[in-house]
């Protein structure tokens, strides 16, 4: 009996809250209207002329071509960094060198300048033995065909 009396009062407290709340019953007031009225709009004229037929839209810099064709427009740019497996030890010193790439559009043409009067080479990942003690600048250049280059260097220490 104690726990349906309990049940109960509890029951009608929740209902005062709500009703204070905006969420029971009445309050004795009546709402007010917010709305504001405004003056009707004049109609828009007919137009008298089909507008022109708007023709089929592409991504800007896009070519229509077919599927699956290259588009040198959308390739993005070159990016070259020169890389290499160590960059100091003692004469005579081998290194293999690695150009890592992104972008551009190939083929691509490599050159690397070992800063030693050697040779250059025209391969992508060299290898190059620098034989006398000395502090040397490798520099990568690459070229794509599209015109795109990017360079980029390391420096050498050989003991």
């Amino acid at each position: 009996m104690r726990i349906l009396g309990c049940s109960a009062s509890l029951g009608m407290i929740v209902t005062l809250a709500l009703a204070g709340c905006g969420g029971g019953g009445p309050t004795g007031e009546t709402p007010k209207s917010t709305a504001t009225t405004a003056a009707p709009a004049a109609p828009a004229p007919a137009p008298t002329v089909a507008p022109p037929a708007t023709p089929p839209t592409t991504v800007a810099g896009a070519k229509e071509g077919k599927e699956g064709e290259e588009d040198e427009d959308l390739a993005a740019p070159l990016l070259a960094w020169a890389d290499s497996d160590t960059d100091e030890g003692k004469a005579p010193l081998t290194i293999q060198f690695k150009a890592d790439i992104e972008g551009g559009t190939p083929p691509l043409s490599y050159v690397w300048k070992f800063g030693d009067g050697t040779p250059d080479s025209t391969e992508a990942n060299p290898k190059h033995t620098y034989q006398k003690p000395g502090k040397y600048r490798a520099d990568l250049e690459v070229k794509d065909s599209a015109g795109d280059s990017d360079s980029d260097y390391l420096e050498i220490d050989v003991q």
